[in-house]
């Protein structure tokens, strides 16, 4: 039988699943032109002020961005949390109970969503991933690869 080779997929929450940290940004540059022009405060402190929250939420952004990734390899799934510190979890292939995706209504316009998945002898989910691109996509992956290795134990044990 031919051997199938899977490449190690990586994935980390995309840009567009900021869409609320966005829509805080807008609203604050609203919020400031209008206090501006009705001249209630000084421009320097309006648009400094402004200027703050916006730093602190692309700053957020970067943070939440960067401390998760979603590895998806041939033989298990692994979750890297931590910006700095690290602490992963893996579950092996073959051991996958479980593969949940939840969205919400603006997680199914931004094509979002989180991703559980959960192995035997366990009550509750070991990796909780949110804000995933595409997540049956990924979840179609992750069980084609749960059965790709399913396959390869039958075949072998069948020799």
């Amino acid at each position: 039988m031919e051997e199938q080779k899977f490449t190690e997929q990586r994935y980390r929450p995309p840009w567009r699943s900021f869409f609320w940290h966005a829509a805080a940004m807008v609203i604050l540059l609203i919020a400031a032109v209008f206090f501006s022009v009705k001249g209630y405060f000084s421009g320097s402190v309006i648009w400094g002020l402004f200027l703050i929250l916006v730093l602190y939420a692309v700053g957020d952004m970067v943070y939440r961005r960067f401390r998760v990734m979603l590895i998806v390899k041939s033989d298990e799934i692994a979750l890297e949390k931590g910006f700095i510190g690290r602490h992963s979890i893996e579950i092996s292939t073959k051991n996958i109970k479980t593969i949940q995706v939840k969205q919400s209504v603006i997680q199914r316009i931004l094509d979002t969503g989180d991703i559980l998945v959960a192995s035997p002898g366990t009550d509750d989910y070991e990796i909780i991933v949110t804000n995933m691109p595409s997540p049956h996509a990924i979840r179609d992956i992750m069980q084609k690869r749960e059965r790709a290795h399913d396959n390869e134990e039958n075949s072998s044990s069948s020799e």
